[in-house]
Parts: C-alpha cells; structure tokens; sequence
C-alpha cells in the first residue's frame, strides 16, 4: 500500500519568512525517504525505509543517521505513527498549501506542520540519498 499523498518535499519554514534554519521530509515513490534538520553550518538527517500501513499511518525504518558529513551509529527505532494532511495558509504565500502533520520521534521539530514544497524532491536531496545510502 503506497502513500501517494505523503510523497514530495515538506518543509516546515515553508510559506513562512526566512529562516537560518528549516527541517524537511522527503518521501519517493520507491518507499525510502530521509528527514533533514539543517542551519548554517550544521545539519542532521535520517534516512529511512517507509510503508504506509494503514489509511493515515506509516511505518518509518530508519536504516542511517548522519551528522554533517559522518555516519553515525545512533540509528533510531522503527516507528509506526499516525499522520494528517490539512490544508493551511502560510503567511508568504497567500495561498492554502497541503501541510504534513507527522509527530515522527527523531524530527527536530516534530510538532511543526511541513508544508509542501514539490511533489519531485530536489536534486540536493536526490544527490544526498545517492551519496548516504
């Protein structure tokens, strides 16, 4: 069973003013994603298998953790959580965007709505996955 509403790139500065830093998710259709925590000079990424589960659910297994540019061996545990997507409007844009609620355990913020930037992630993180995995 794919998710093929939680696939893209959500970020949770998005529709908002700059900011030094941001978290994102990334989930590809193949059913691996990653989550980035990143501010100048510093980031943090999970990279994880995902499945959903159930009508809004989802299986997250985590399988690599990297600080900067080193690996590291605190991998955190599977998870299986609960997610929702509303429809919000984010101050910059004007607009109403899809945001991505998921109260995943090893998010910096996870709390936060990620708001929906591409349904195709971006090179960079792309490249990342190709580089980490």
């Amino acid at each position: 069973m794919h998710g093929d509403e939680i696939i893209g790139q959500w970020s949770a500065e998005a529709g908002y003013h700059s900011s030094m830093e941001d978290e994102q998710f990334v989930f590809w259709g193949d059913g691996v994603g990653l989550v980035e925590y990143a501010r100048p000079g510093a980031s943090e990424c999970v990279l994880f298998r995902w499945a959903r589960t159930a009508i809004r659910t989802v299986r997250l297994e985590p399988y690599r953790s990297v600080r900067g540019d080193a690996v590291v061996d605190d991998v955190p545990e599977v998870v299986e959580i609960g997610y929702r997507i509303t429809r919000e409007e984010r101050p910059l844009i004007g607009e109403v965007l899809p945001v991505l609620y998921l109260p995943a355990p090893f998010a910096a913020t996870p709390d936060r709505g990620y708001g929906l930037i591409t349904r195709e992630p971006a090179v960079y993180f792309t490249k990342m996955r190709r580089a980490r995995s």
